[in-house]
Parts: C-alpha cells; sequence; structure tokens
C-alpha cells in the first residue's frame, strides 16, 4: 500500500472530487475501510482547527481595524468559507466509509471485480516467488497493488 502521506493526498483529492476512478475504487476496497475512515477523521480534526483559528482571527482583525470602509478580513472569511465546504464533503465522505464498514462489504458491483482483481495477483505474485524468479511484467503487475503503474 502507499504510504502515509500519499494516502492522505489520495483521500483529500477524493474529498475535492478530483481524485481518478482508480484511486476511488482503492479507497473503497474494504481492507482500506478503517484507514481511510482515520484519515478522513484527522482532516476534519484539522479544519475545524484551521477554522477556529480563522474564526479568531477575523476577529482581531474586524477589532483592530474597526473604522475600515471595507471588511478587513474580507480574505479570511473566503477561507474560512472554503475550509466549511471542503469539511462538509470530508464529513460526508465519513458517513460513506462508516456506511460501508457497517454493511461489511461495497455496494458498487464494479468493485468486487477490483477485490477480486487484486486477490488474483496477490494469488500470482506469491505462486511465481515461490516458484523462481519473477519477469519485469510480473513486477510491474505486482506494483499496481500498491497503486503505481509501472508498465
Amino acid at each position: 500500500m502507499t504510504d502515509v502521506n500519499n494516502f492522505a493526498i489520495i483521500v483529500s483529492e477524493d474529498i475535492k472530487n478530483k481524485s481518478s476512478q482508480h484511486e476511488k475504487d482503492m479507497l473503497r476496497l474494504p481492507e482500506n475501510h478503517e484507514r481511510w475512515r482515520s484519515c478522513l477523521i484527522d482532516i476534519i480534526e484539522t479544519v475545524s482547527n484551521k477554522i477556529s483559528e480563522l474564526d479568531s482571527d477575523i476577529l482581531s482583525l474586524r477589532e483592530s481595524y474597526s473604522d475600515f470602509v471595507s471588511d478587513p478580513a474580507a480574505g479570511l472569511e473566503d477561507q474560512k468559507e472554503k475550509s466549511k465546504r471542503f469539511r462538509f464533503y470530508a464529513e460526508k465522505r465519513l458517513a460513506e466509509v462508516d456506511r460501508l464498514i457497517s454493511l461489511g462489504k461495497s455496494d458498487d458491483r464494479s468493485l468486487s471485480l477490483a477485490t477480486f482483481l487484486r486477490e488474483a495477483i496477490s494469488t500470482h505474485k506469491k505462486i511465481v516467488t515461490d516458484s523462481g524468479s519473477p519477469s519485469a511484467a510480473d513486477t510491474a503487475l505486482w506494483s499496481t497493488l500498491d497503486g503505481e503503474w509501472k508498465f
């Protein structure tokens, strides 16, 4: 599996709806549910803390520059709204993964094929590793288990 930072980036891109179909499928594999959930909780906590800091900064700016005609904290207000929107979509993803965990399986039939292929590649890796030396094609195939394309 990919390292923690790459996984968090994939989760973040999924929240923004900018991830590839492969990345979406990888997140929704049963073996990634708990990791995905944990990452979402961390992201939501981080964004919530950022929103609290922005609230404090906005209040401070408005008190310090109360005589300004325009809002001195307008830029921070925009950041806060974007952060709130991001948190909202992260919470929607958290609800999705919680539902997947509680069901114990994915309701998307295409992901059952992804699970099947993952198991097939893992079995192939074990057979080839036990019986001899792998070819370049074998190692490229196995790298797909980590979300890497090496063909």
